[in-house]
């Protein structure tokens, strides 16, 4: 893909092309290149030495991690040790050295790590804060404090990583606040799942935006599971709550079937014609599956109450039918793809 400039102003130069391993096996499938171009093609599109890359990027992740855990648990065992006003002040200092070092002029190696820092030390600073100075407050306020914070800085940063910190504690947030200030809810949880579903559905349709207008920072793939996951894993357990509620449903849980079956939908349309990704139609298609097979046997199991061993026999043999039949569709749509100029 060209650049912005390329797109809507004539012909795309070549070298404005941006090419992939899918776009090299889709040409040489078709014969357009032979197969020793093929293999000179990928050895310069994925290198032999390209795990040195991603190895060392996941070292960096898990040393920050261990950093910012090694911290907390610090402060936790050396509790009462250390005076009050020397906790508060010594993560605060800890801050502001992550806040300098995403500054430009210090180097773009530890931007990311230390974004995500700043932010993780904020709720730090915040639980030690609360535990100095006692409120009584509910757990969802420090939760909730913390991403309404840090939610400046992590528009800011553009930054993948500090955005995943923001949305998990944003995420705490809504779990948090539905369990402790709505009792209600606790029998089917309807709003804390439609809630989350609707939390990272939004930041998931700001990242294929954003990715699409060609901003760099959200295009990582890994970013597109991290928010599609939770947001089908919410919509799957809403799904087995109703159905196994099974009938007398309120307007609210008929609402909260027909957002579940959107849901659904709308992902595997988005990522089966508008942004292709097998991947993320497979996920999709197993949360369908799930779904499914937990329907089929709520209405086997549910005349007398309980399942009986031909229960559990047919359902035996309607699972292996239903994802056998999901695999051979997925297989079929991934050619399809493959194909797809």
């Amino acid at each position: 893909m060209g650049t912005n400039e390329d797109r809507g102003a004539g012909p795309v130069a070549l070298a404005g092309i941006r090419m992939d391993r899918p776009g090299v096996d889709r040409l040489a499938a078709r014969g357009l290149i032979s197969a020793a171009a093929r293999d000179e093609a990928l050895a310069l599109i994925e290198p032999p030495r390209r795990w040195g890359l991603w190895a060392g990027r996941l070292i960096g992740a898990v040393g920050a991690a261990l950093v910012l855990s090694g911290i907390v648990y610090f402060f936790a065992f050396n509790w009462n040790e250390i005076p009050p006003l020397a906790k508060l002040g010594a993560i605060a200092a800890l801050i502001a050295a992550a806040c300098l070092a995403v500054f430009p002029g210090f180097g773009q190696q530890g931007f990311e790590p230390a974004a995500a820092a700043a932010v993780t030390l904020v709720g730090v600073f915040l639980a030690v804060a609360g535990q100095i100075y006692q409120t009584g407050a509910d757990a969802w306020t420090l939760f909730a404090a913390w991403a309404g914070l840090t939610l400046a800085f992590a528009l800011l940063a553009c930054s993948a990583a500090t955005w995943a910190v923001w949305i998990a504690v944003a995420a705490v947030t809504v779990v948090t606040w539905w369990d402790q200030t709505q009792p209600a809810d606790a029998a089917l949880h309807i709003g804390r799942n439609l809630s989350l579903m609707a939390l990272f559905g939004l930041a998931l349709g700001a990242r294929e935006a954003l990715a699409s207008r060609g901003f760099a920072w959200p295009a990582a793939r890994w970013t597109r599971f991290y928010l599609a996951l939770p947001a089908l894993a919410a919509a799957t357990q809403l799904a087995f709550v109703l159905i196994d509620k099974g009938s007398g449903f309120s307007p609210a849980e008929w609402t909260a079937t027909a957002l579940v079956v959107f849901t659904l939908a709308a992902m595997g349309a988005l990522y089966r014609y508008v942004i292709p990704d097998v991947v993320m139609l497979a996920a999709v298609t197993l949360a369908g599956c799930a779904i499914a097979d937990f329907a089929l046997f709520r209405l086997l199991a549910s005349g007398s109450g309980h399942a009986h061993l031909g229960t559990f026999f047919a359902m035996g043999l309607a699972t292996l039918a239903l994802f056998a039949a999901a695999v051979a569709w997925l297989r079929a749509v991934s050619r399809r793809m493959a194909a797809r100029p």
